[in-house]
């Protein structure tokens, strides 16, 4: 089918075309001349690109699909029956429930924005939004019932009405040349963009091939949709024209515009419209390595659904540097995050997205909880007291220092400041001091600014463990214990772990925290064993005591013991009584150097020497501390965060995905270890965006979202045009947007969804995720997509047999689309595997023979042979996990990958952990020598928090440096910084190309991942 025309023969594609062109102006200088001479269709304001951007906005709004400037326009003609055809056959009609017509006089499902939006209303939709424009148009109108006698049989030609909705430009060749000149674009270059699967021929061969391996088809569950329509209630416009009284029928389309579908009048007041009250609920949760079988809430909001859908909300942790520490702030060193989950729409007011945006407390990487809820800060539930007066550091006359590294990188610094009677000088604040590491401001947190011991107490939990020091009676000794050091040290401070006999790894696992005293209950029984590598972190972490909990004086354990005390500094107490333990464990404690001062930090370098300098009161003294990390140890972890998590919950349908990190499902035979924390870390760098959708926008409206987004950036973009780069820095500071242009194509709405003979539609909400995973430390950075089983896809048709199959049809093109955009997906994974059904392999014993075989059983048995109401798919020889998953009540597809996300996932850097350490030097010298002007410089800060984080940024830049040659760098690294500042040629940072040779190429803007190679939106 040939792409529909307007007048002045602009085709989508054509258009398309023409924007990447003036998108492909990245290269841009950043001072533009205008064409005066040129009288263009649409004139926009201020300066280029925005300009352009602004009069494209405006282009868009001519298109036939474009409904919302479609309705604008029909309202300013005043013309009532074309208002009456508009809504009535260029907007397509949806039940109000999922298998049925549901409560169809007064039922919204996505409101006038949503008919908009996707050009699908229920029946009361349809009545509200002509009644609404016959309002604005000055013509006297209402929604009233009308009685009609409508049966079952002619119910579904009202809804399986397919639309030819056009989309076409009316734009001069003036104004194209225009555009051309203000962004200096030379030539007629074209960028061709192939059409993927346009006959949904792959998606259709898929389809079948699944649909061949489906066991007991003949039992399918197919529930024939409910075609009773409420001739009660049919919602019906009452208008006036020309002093007589109409009646807009909207449904069936042999109706007369001005009449009403039976005769008589038997017209009623309309009862009032039941609104979509249905609420989304996000958490983002955390595990940590000590008390990994316990989830923890960072964050979470609740929102109505009818104000999420054509929004976003974006996870992030903010990092609460400066513009100018981010600048220099090297990527290890950050380790205090505050969880957000930010609503954000290029439509609604900065207040209602403030008011439905959610902060949480701000953590660390190690899993501690900074409340701020408070007058004062608590960290893990200690007060940090204020700073009661400016004047209090000027008392310091002496300042002593001593750090602690023993857990890569967090680095412990006891700080003492004395008077000059040599008396503690406490209650100095955070901002009173300075600490610098290696010459490099850090993020330095203060755990505590007075005295304040910090006792870790280990227990074993094994039923060995006599009565005394077992459940309740251990809880009641620890109190004890509490209440005894309270009475010198009010605010010490004490935590539990609960441990199995694993003696060793778990002293390690403490000797890796920042605690002052260790103390460890034990019977001696003991699973594992001493290992000298890690003979350095015992050594550097806190001194232990051993309870030796029984008195036991048997030769295995009294080794034990003597070992766990030697190598922390420590000692052993006999503990059976536990009133002298107390009294020895408190005398001990007294005897122990606590300083008033306790920070923490990240430092950078494993095997380099650090030397940490501490300042107060504006430099006046400082001290300074040498030391240098354990570099033979393990990557065992200490205490550290090793999940991250995300759980959104709408109706009765609750979805989890493991955005991070340990598995609790697939993975509890496993111990987390060090590569969950670090790809917790680095999705923390990373953040995800959530966006809601119904049945998926027009053209237009999408293509619109992509130039609201780059308008977005407007005021601090123009500050940059003019120098003005303080006037940049302060509009950037009252913050900015995150938005992903390969949305459009992903969350398009199906393809030839509607038909003479069926219609697919999602009953629920459409909601996917998109996450970046930065690679620091790792093989690579990686982005991954993510389709939420929330969508509740299902087909509406008069043969009831068919709906199962063609619903399964139509969402396969979901996983085509997957299969196009990203490197590992579904698609991919089982393309040439020979595929087994769940039920089939239950038959045949295939779980039981391939058992022993499998690297990951608990995920077999947790994902795939578990069942859940899906049928599953996958590969036979178990050498992929990926599988498909099908509804067994609608036929709704799923493609699953091995990490759980119903998506697909790409990596993006091979380089980045080389290239991290030395790129914040590299661009500093060049800055050092006058090799990037002042606009250079202030677009690398504003970009690196305005994308996303610092990180993106470093990523962005170390990957065109990995893939570029090297001469020129100079000027190459210059023009990244200009393509940066107009957030622009995104393919830079994630590899949309797909090419090594050839990163530049592909189109962003208003059409983001289509200019990957594909028109996303098909035919």
């Amino acid at each position: 089918m040939k792409n529909p025309k307007t007048t002045d023969g602009t085709t989508r594609r054509e258009f398309i075309q023409q924007l990447a062109l003036c998108y492909a102006a990245a290269q841009m200088p950043l001072v533009f001349t205008g064409c005066k001479d040129d009288k263009p269709n649409f004139v926009g304001t201020g300066k280029a690109p925005y300009k352009v951007w602004e009069e494209m906005l405006m282009a868009l709004e001519t298109s036939p699909d474009h409904l919302e400037g479609r309705m604008k326009f029909l309202i300013a003609s005043n013309d009532a029956k074309a208002m009456f055809d508009f809504v009535r056959d260029e907007i397509y009609l949806m039940p109000a429930a999922g298998m049925s017509v549901g409560y169809s006089g007064t039922q919204l499902k996505w409101g006038l924005k949503g008919t908009l939006r996707y050009g699908i209303a229920t029946p009361r939709e349809k009545a509200e939004l002509l009644n609404y424009m016959y309002t604005q148009a000055k013509i006297t109108s209402k929604v009233v019932f009308e009685r009609t006698n409508i049966q079952p049989e002619e119910v579904p030609a009202f809804f399986l009405r397919p639309i030819k909705r056009n989309f076409g430009l009316d734009i001069s060749k003036s104004q194209w040349k225009q555009w051309g000149k203000e962004l200096q674009i030379k030539g007629n270059t074209t960028h061709e963009i192939p059409i993927y699967d346009e006959e949904h021929n792959e998606s259709k061969a898929l389809a079948e091939k699944l649909w061949q391996l489906l066991p007991n088809k003949e039992k399918l569950d197919n529930h024939q949709f409910d075609f009773r329509w409420d001739n009660y209630s049919t919602p019906t416009v009452e208008f006036i024209l020309n002093g007589e009284t109409k009646y807009a029928h909207l449904f069936d389309p042999t109706v007369a515009f001005g009449e009403l579908k039976n005769d008589g009048i038997n017209i009623s007041e309309a009862d009032p419209v039941k609104n979509n009250d249905e609420k989304i609920s996000i958490s983002i949760s955390y595990r940590d390595s000590i008390d990994p079988r316990t989830e923890k809430e960072f964050v979470s909001g609740e929102w109505l659904s009818t104000l999420l859908v054509g929004n976003q909300i974006n996870i992030s942790f903010l990092n609460g540097l400066s513009l100018e520490q981010q600048a220099i702030t090297p990527i290890g060193s950050l380790r205090t995050f505050t969880p957000a989950l930010a609503f954000q729409s290029f439509d609604e007011e900065i207040k209602v997205m403030q008011e439905n945006s959610f902060l949480g407390n701000p953590f660390t990487l190690d899993g501690k909880i900074i409340d701020v809820s408070g007058d004062e800060p608590k960290i893990n539930g200690n007060t940090i007291l204020k700073k009661p007066n400016t004047e209090l550091q000027k008392k310091v006359s002496a300042l002593k220092i001593k750090a602690f590294p023993a857990n890569y990188p967090l680095v412990k610094l006891h700080v003492t400041p004395t008077d000059e009677d040599g008396a503690f000088v406490e209650n100095l604040s955070t901002s009173d001091f300075s600490i610098t590491d290696n010459s490099r401001q850090v993020q330095a947190l203060m755990e505590s600014n007075r005295p304040t011991p910090r006792v870790l107490i280990l227990y074993d939990t094994s039923l060995s463990m006599p009565k005394e020091y077992y459940q309740e009676h251990m809880d009641a000794f620890i109190e004890s214990l509490h209440q005894s050091i309270l009475k010198e040290y009010p605010a010490a401070f004490i935590t539990k772990w609960e441990t199995p006999s694993e003696i060793f790894t778990w002293l390690l696992k403490a000797s890796k925290s920042d605690y002052d005293l260790i103390i460890y209950a034990t019977d001696g029984d003991n699973n594992d064993s001493y290992s000298e590598t890690n003979a350095e972190i015992y050594k550097n972490g806190a001194p232990t005591i051993v309870l030796n909990v029984n008195d036991s004086e048997s030769g295995h354990s009294v080794e034990t013991f003597n070992k766990m005390a030697e190598i922390t500094n420590g000692m052993v107490l006999k503990a059976k009584d536990q009133a002298k333990t107390l009294e020895a464990i408190t005398d001990y404690i007294s005897k122990m150097e606590i300083p008033p001062y306790v920070f923490t930090y990240y430092a950078v370098g494993t095997e380099e020497m650090h030397e940490a300098i501490v300042g107060v009161d504006n430099k006046r003294i400082t001290v300074a501390e040498k030391f240098k990390f354990v570099t033979n140890a393990t990557k065992e972890i200490g205490q550290s965060l090793i999940g991250l998590y995300c759980t959104v919950k709408t109706g009765n349908t609750t979805i989890k995905r493991v955005l991070a990190g340990w598995d609790p499902q697939t993975e509890g035979n496993i111990q987390p270890d060090y590569s969950d924390s670090l790809a917790v870390r680095n999705t923390i760098l990373g953040g995800a965006t959530l966006y809601f959708e119904g049945e998926g926008p027009t053209v237009s409206a999408a293509l619109s979202d992509v130039l609201k987004y780059r308008l977005t950036t407007r005021s601090w973009g123009e500050a940059l045009l003019d120098n003005d780069t303080s006037k940049a820095k302060e509009e950037f500071n009252e913050g900015g947007y995150l938005y992903h242009p390969e949305i459009l194509p992903l969350m398009a709405p199906l393809g030839d969804a509607i038909t003479t003979t069926s219609m697919t539609f999602s009953s629920g909400i459409r909601i996917a995720i998109i996450k970046h995973k930065i690679g620091v430390g790792e093989k690579a950075s990686t982005k991954s997509f993510d389709y939420l089983p929330t969508s509740k896809y299902t087909t509406l048709t008069k043969d009831p047999d068919s709906a199962f199959k063609i619903t399964l049809e139509k969402t396969t093109q979901l996983a085509i689309r997957e299969g196009h955009f990203f490197t590992n997906s579904t698609v991919s994974e089982l393309k040439n595997s020979l595929l087994l059904e769940r039920q089939k392999a239950i038959d045949t014993q295939w779980f039981q023979e391939k058992k022993e075989t499998f690297s990951q059983p608990y995920y077999w048995s947790e994902r795939i042979h578990r069942g859940d109401g899906n049928f599953k798919i996958f590969d036979e020889a178990a050498e992929s996990l990926a599988y498909w998953q099908i509804n067994q009540k609608t036929g709704e597809l799923f493609g699953m990958l091995a990490d759980g996300t119903g998506g697909g996932s790409e990596e993006t850097l091979q380089q980045l952990a080389d290239i991290m350490a030395v790129l914040s030097v590299y661009i500093a010298l060049l800055a050092e020598m006058k090799m990037l002007n002042p606009i250079g410089g202030t677009a690398l800060s504003i970009v690196a928090t305005y994308g996303v984080t610092l990180t993106k940024l470093y990523a962005i830049v170390c990957e065109t440096i990995v893939i570029m040659d090297s001469s020129g760098m100079d000027d190459k690294i210059k023009a990244a910084l200009v393509e940066l500042a107009f957030n622009v040629y995104k393919t830079i940072a994630f590899g949309l190309s797909g090419s090594e040779g050839n990163i530049m190429s592909g189109l962003d803007a208003l059409i983001g991942m289509m200019g990957l190679s594909t028109n996303p939106f098909g035919k």
